[in-house]
Formats: C-alpha cells, structure tokens, sequence
C-alpha cells in the first residue's frame, strides 16, 4: 500500500480483519507512514462500496473477502454465498471503475481457497503465500493468472521491516545464506 501510495496512486486499505489501531502497530512496526492510504474499518461492503465511489481510488486492498458481507444475500459473512457473491460486486465495480482490486484470502489447512472454489473463476489472478513459521522464507507462486504465467516463483525474507526480495534464492536454497 505504502509503495503504491508514494508513486501517487490513491490507494484504500479495506480492513475486515484488525482494528484501526491493529494496522497503527503494523505500520509503526514496519515504518510505514500511512500518508496516502485511506484506511477503512468496514465489514458490510455495500457500505464499503459507498465510500469508494466518493473516494475514487486507484487500488483497494480488502483484508479479507471472507470478512464481508452484503445485506440482502443469505447467510453469514464468510458464508459461501457471502464470498462468492461479495467478490462478484467487487469484480464489476472495479470493471465499472477502471480500477484494480487486490482481495487477501484464507486458505484451509488443505491448501485450498476457503470459500467457494468458484471464487478461483471469477478473479484474474490467484497467488499463494506459502511459509513455514520457523523459517523467515515466504514463496509466493501463482495458481492462475488470466494475463500471464503460472511458471514463476516469489521468493521474499520477512524481515524487520516487512516482506523483501530475495534477489538470489539459489544461495539461500543450496545452503549459501542469504540471497
């Protein structure tokens, strides 16, 4: 958010998951000043999509689909129907918007898209982080990708201040240290 805000794109940080002063901590941790992100603390995304015609972002970040619901389709937040149908409204009103759309996800102990395996059908693009807790290594590898390749593979290093490229993983992966 914090790049994509410096370069001039209006971004909104659509936060299901944490509280306002969840994010604060984050971004301190990570010296991340906020300037240019809107942040909104919003679960109900007919309410969420309000805001964002007044807004008129470049980018949002939803954090996470299985957090919003929509008044008026059956069952809870988190509920198939709630997701597929909640992504469906965020898919035309970015095509309507000309705008892009980034939805964080959770996935089952399986590795699978929580949710309805529909939901796959309906976005450009899926990526999974992977990572061992042990290990400060994340892989982010694409499942589909309606632009382009699925043959490539992220490879970042958690660190101090969030997530960095890991310019060589050779190194890292044979035994040669950091990359």
């Amino acid at each position: 958010c914090a790049h994509l805000a410096s370069s001039g794109s209006k971004v909104v940080y659509v936060s299901g998951e944490e509280s306002p002063q969840q994010v604060r901590l984050r971004s301190v941790r990570l010296g991340v000043s906020g300037e240019g992100i809107h942040l909104l603390p919003e679960t109900n995304l007919d309410l969420v999509l309000e805001y964002l015609v007044a807004a008129s972002p470049a980018v949002v970040i939803v954090d996470s689909i299985q957090t919003m619901y929509l008044e008026g389709v059956v069952g809870a937040a988190g509920s198939l129907s709630q997701v597929r149908e909640s992504t469906l409204a965020l898919m035309r009103f970015a095509k309507q918007r000309s705008l892009s759309v980034l939805m964080a996800g959770h996935v089952t102990k399986e590795g699978a898209i929580a949710g309805p395996g529909t939901l796959e059908h309906i976005v450009d693009v899926v990526l999974y982080m992977e990572g061992d807790r042990h290990s400060a290594y994340r892989l982010v590898r694409s499942v589909k990708n309606r632009f382009g390749s699925t043959d490539e593979l992220g490879v970042f290093e958690m660190a101090a201040h969030g997530l960095a490229e890991v310019a060589n993983p050779s190194l890292v992966f044979a035994g040669g240290g950091q990359g």
